[in-house]
């Protein structure tokens, strides 16, 4: 006879899969809200330890997180900023550039005028749309992640084999985030001797933010070395700038995310190789937040395996024998 409290679990599961469904355009905005939980509720418990308030202790350990972020970002862009402000005064000085009269034939006048034709116009509405997007992801993130580490909100649950589920999942969760800082620290240590070798200014300053932007999975290494590698590009020649290009693609951007993150999330229960394809396929499917939610399928499928079928067949076992 099929068992009640298995079918129960599946019924929970699969209300769970539809809420997901549901509000899949704002899943960016929870795989943010639960690592913020994962990552302020250690830092809000030993605050309140000498605060004694709940609320001021998670203000007071939001306000570090997103300090640090918005410290390195605003260093990137200045970067950025100062690296773009001299390519043009760089690209006068190259004779191919003058022969074609780069400069001369395209006047801020008549960029303008290009921005302003209706395909500059649809760009420019593209753009604005996206970074509307993001930013009502990231205020629902922070929005989230904030009730939920302030009021300490926990799943209330009685059966016993949910809560068995729940908490290798937890432990998967709290493994997949501590992951993703260790191969943030990990990329950024192994950028060091590349940018020494290339004598990049400020090598220090580039692996601190190349660690940094590798939180943001996929593209996040490539929007620091892409730049660099126009930069030595422009400056010290195409073989310079390629192979410097192919160096971080491999060392920076592949290694570590299949090597460093698979093999520091794992667990007792799920492995290093779940693992990775829960990374690979779910940054395939799901896009960026895939980095979240390929692994919380993988580790869920696998939490349930352990506690309703192998459980079982290890109880039928030890009853036969």
């Amino acid at each position: 006879m099929f068992d009640k409290k298995l079918l129960s679990t599946l019924l929970v599961f699969a209300g769970i899969l539809l809420v997901i469904f549901l509000l899949r355009p704002l899943l960016p905005a929870f795989c943010l809200a639960l690592v913020l939980i994962y990552v302020t509720k250690p830092l809000t418990t030993f605050l309140q330890k000498y605060v004694k308030m709940r609320f001021p202790a998670t203000v007071a350990s939001f306000l570090i997180i997103i300090g640090l972020f918005a410290i390195l970002t605003l260093l990137l862009v200045g970067e950025l900023r100062s690296e773009l402000a001299r390519l043009p005064a760089y690209l006068k000085d190259q004779d191919f550039y003058s022969s074609l009269n780069l400069f001369q034939q395209i006047s801020g006048s008549e960029l303008i005028r290009n921005l302003l034709t209706q395909n500059g116009l649809q760009i420019i509405v593209k753009i604005a749309v996206q970074l509307g997007n993001a930013l009502l992801q990231i205020f629902f993130g922070l929005l989230i992640s904030f009730v939920v580490v302030w009021k300490d909100v926990r799943i209330p649950v009685s059966d016993e084999n949910i809560k068995k589920i729940l908490s290798i999942i937890d432990r998967g969760i709290t493994s997949v985030v501590l992951s993703l800082i260790l191969t943030a620290i990990v990329t950024g240590i192994i950028s060091i001797p590349i940018y020494y070798f290339f004598d990049l200014p400020y090598p220090l300053f580039l692996a601190t933010l190349t660690g940094f932007l590798t939180l943001l999975p996929v593209i996040g290494a490539w929007l620091l070395y892409i730049p660099v590698s126009g930069y030595l590009l422009l400056s010290e020649g195409f073989v310079n700038g390629f192979a410097f290009l192919i160096l971080c693609a491999i060392f920076i951007s592949t290694l570590p995310d299949i090597l460093v993150r698979p093999i520091a999330g794992r667990t007792r229960e799920v492995g290093a190789i779940p693992l990775l394809i829960g990374f690979t396929s779910g940054l395939m499917v799901f896009g960026i937040s895939g980095i979240i939610v390929g692994p919380l399928i993988v580790i869920a499928a696998i939490a349930f395996y352990q506690v309703y079928f192998k459980s079982e067949m290890v109880n039928t076992g030890s009853r036969e024998g």
